[in-house]
């Protein structure tokens, strides 16, 4: 289907083909290409359609021409689907882009930009025909330039005034053309991107950064000090659920001087030391206590015991232990 203009390029046309041999064309790239992607074209008889595809370092640009139709990215609200990790810019040039993530409704205009993650359900209609970038960035290279990208979904921002002009003047110079003769090697033109579009999300995020920070840890924090019990607690899963990335939720508590694991490890250690200093539980093994404070291991949970306090889980129960 698709004829490679060079080796980081491709192109598509529904030219020449049949109506529905192009819309299935059209439906089956649109779900190869992102991720679970449902296309409903609204009026299949005037179906036209064409797409440019440009490799740029770890970055994929399409350039987008498209008829009036909704485009559903497939899965439940609010859960993580399985798809690669990535976050896709979506600038609308032509015809407005009416999406659906989260909960909210909201317009992308000509001339804005928008990120949506690639793991989430959203639903975009454009009731006219219309023409869009979709700039898809991988997470992890993401996070260089915005270390919080789910702080800034769903949410349109302009490309043509404040630090956003940049940012839509690269995209529209390589719409024009402007990658066949570019002054740089394409992995230095995607840290460009990367550089503009901190540059143009960072200013309204500025002042309350700090305090989205703290709250982010604090959020960590609670979630090791109330789940602590659970063997299966990972940094992974909080920060799954808390909407951040792995990567990211390290950076937190690194800033905080700390670590996912020693947190974890110093309140199950605090937990451990109050069950066996309580009487209640002196017939309690003590594997018993390490099971209950998230520890598989007994002699793991020995090892970090003795670390923390300097004498065996033993040795403490007894000298906790009521003078008779």
């Amino acid at each position: 289907m698709a004829k490679p203009a060079q080796s980081q390029d491709e192109s598509w046309t529904s030219t020449g083909l049949a109506r529905p041999e192009a819309i299935n064309a059209w439906r089956d790239w649109a779900a190869s290409t992102i991720a679970p992607i449902e296309v409903e074209v609204f009026d299949p008889q005037a179906f036209a359609a064409r797409w440019v595809s440009h490799g740029i370092g770890q970055l994929r640009l399409l350039h987008l021409h498209a008829p009036a139709q909704r485009v559903t990215h497939t899965g439940l609200e609010g859960q993580a689907m399985r798809a690669t990790p990535s976050i896709q810019l979506v600038y609308a040039r032509v015809g407005v882009l009416v999406t659906t993530m989260a909960g909210r409704t909201f317009d992308v205009a000509p001339g804005q930009f928008v990120l949506l993650d690639n793991t989430r359900f959203y639903c975009m209609e454009m009731f006219t025909e219309h023409e869009a970038v979709d700039l898809m960035m991988p997470q992890g290279w993401l996070e260089r330039y915005l270390p919080d990208p789910a702080a800034l979904l769903a949410r349109p921002i302009s490309a043509r005034e404040g630090w956003g002009a940049p940012l839509g003047a690269l995209l529209e110079t390589i719409l024009d053309g402007g990658l066949d003769n570019a002054p740089l090697p394409r992995p230095l033109i995607a840290e460009q991107f990367g550089s503009l579009l901190a540059l143009a999300t960072g200013t309204p995020e500025t002042e309350g950064a700090p305090r989205h920070r703290g709250q982010l840890a604090s959020r960590i924090l609670r979630r090791i000090e109330s789940d602590f019990a659970d063997p299966d607690l990972s940094s992974e899963g909080v920060a799954n659920q808390i909407g951040i990335s792995k990567r990211y939720l390290q950076t937190l508590l690194a800033a905080s001087g700390t670590s996912f694991v020693a947190e974890l490890n110093a309140i199950r250690l605090e937990r451990a030391s109050e069950i066996l200093a309580d009487p209640r539980a002196s017939r309690l093994p003590v594997a018993e206590v390490a099971f209950r404070t998230g520890f598989l291991d007994p002699g793991y949970f020995t090892r970090l015991f003795r670390k923390r306090f300097g004498i065996t889980p033993r040795e403490w129960r007894a000298g906790n232990a009521p003078q008779s």
